[in-house]
């Protein structure tokens, strides 16, 4: 080898070392602190995802290793790294850890008629440790007789991620909450989770129609939040041949590597890990209700929220959301239904009467329908920490403690019309 070799050898050497060192001190860093965005003289600096600097590091290793070892030494250790990964993916599949299938939450598919609907019989995990559970009729609850039985008052609460419970247990639900508390009362009933992640208004008229009439609820539960307001209109009327679209599809790895339990357990830990570190990287607005108001508030007047929230999104996004409603109201009365609607608020909203406008519009919309309406915001107010109510930083949905105090207002209202006893 001549010296010039030798010379540009050693400084790819150097280089490779160098490239080494930085990339596994950018993935500890990241590791120690969850993931990080800061601006450094102008430049804008970011560490959010565990596997981009591991994929660098990965070809780095093996760039060194071939100018560094000799060939029979090197296919060795091809060899013996490939029987290691062999011997861990054998380990992991007889293991099968929810975390190391294809997708840790694949719980919905695409649908013609609902734009994406939960697939009967899944099961998943949540990215806090929450498990999901499909019963056989698609509704996330324990398995139920479709022809009500004798005796028992059948209640359905249809609404979003909120309602479904997202980042909470089943149990911990406010539809499975509400059960518990009416059967403390001596109450025979059953209360269905009819929620579906994603949801809004022309998708609960939808699933109402298909889905939940059907089964004949003595009472439907409307479960809103701010967003529903925005999508009032079913895509069918204004796209041709719409078939929906699943938009929680796993991305990001090819349909061969799915088929490797190890690349899915290292993939759905780096997404468990990124999600639940979400405040730390960029995402400041998990942090808490302070932090969430900067993005969803008046210093962000563009964003689609605060529009929304502060009754400024333009009076045909909500005429059209009250036309909705009123359809959905007069579906379950000409099937004998009793219907409640209920306004669950974001935490922004607590606290701050311009952000709940859209609560006071969604008030006056009912009241013209002439349907049951119970705004939760003031019962939520009275708790002394709003933020406990909510799962910061972590997730924005309701926490188990908000959970409850949902399920006991909306059991206060049930109980006190006695609208499981009379005709609607």
């Amino acid at each position: 080898m001549t010296q010039r070799n030798t010379f540009v050898l050693k400084i790819a050497k150097r280089l490779l070392d160098a490239g080494i060192i930085f990339y596994v001190l950018f993935l500890l860093i990241i590791i120690l602190t969850g993931g990080f965005e800061l601006t450094i003289l102008g430049v804008r600096v970011r560490g959010t995802h565990v596997l981009t600097p591991f994929r660098i590091l990965l070809p780095l290793f093996f760039l060194r290793l071939l100018i560094t070892v000799k060939l029979k030494d090197m296919l060795l250790i091809i060899v013996s790294v490939v029987i290691c990964l062999a011997a861990i993916e054998f380990f992991i599949q007889i293991w099968d850890p929810p975390v190391a299938s294809s997708s840790m939450v694949q719980i919905h598919r695409a649908s013609p008629m609902f734009g994406w609907e939960l697939i009967p019989g899944s099961y998943g995990i949540g990215s806090l440790g929450e498990t999901y559970q499909i019963n056989s009729l698609g509704f996330r609850d324990k398995e139920f007789l479709v022809k009500k039985p004798l005796g028992i008052s059948r209640i359905m609460v249809i609404g979003d991620s909120f309602t479904f419970g997202m980042g909470a247990n089943l149990e911990d639900t406010y539809p499975k909450q509400i059960e518990r508390i009416i059967q403390k009362q001596n109450i025979h009933c059953e209360v269905i989770n009819c929620g579906v992640i994603g949801y809004n208004m022309w998708q609960y008229l939808e699933a109402l129609k298909k889905r939940v009439l059907p089964l004949e609820p003595d009472l439907v539960v409307l479960g809103l939040f701010e967003d529903d307001i925005a999508a009032a209109v079913s895509p069918h009327k204004t796209i041709q041949n719409w078939q929906g679209s699943n938009p929680f599809e796993p991305s990001g790895s090819s349909k061969l590597m799915a088929n490797f339990a190890l690349w899915n357990f290292v993939k759905n830990a780096s997404a468990i890990f990124e999600y639940r570190n979400r405040a730390h990287r960029g995402s400041s607005y998990m942090k808490g209700i302070e932090e969430r108001k900067k993005v969803w508030g008046p210093t962000n007047p563009a964003d689609q929220n605060y529009r929304i929230m502060s009754g400024i999104a333009g009076k045909k996004l909500y005429d059209e959301f009250c036309h909705s409603l009123s359809e959905f109201v007069s579906e379950c009365k000409t099937a004998g239904a009793h219907v409640l609607i209920v306004m669950i608020p974001d935490s922004v909203q607590l606290n701050d009467p311009h952000m709940q406008a859209v609560n006071r519009i969604v008030d006056e919309c009912c009241q013209d329908i002439g349907v049951l309406y119970l705004d939760l915001t003031p019962v939520l107010e009275t708790q002394k920490n709003p933020e406990s109510l909510y799962l910061f930083p972590f997730d924005a949905h309701n926490s188990p403690i908000g959970l409850q105090l949902i399920a006991e207002a909306i059991c206060d209202k049930i109980i006190s019309l006695n609208l499981l006893f009379t005709k609607s």
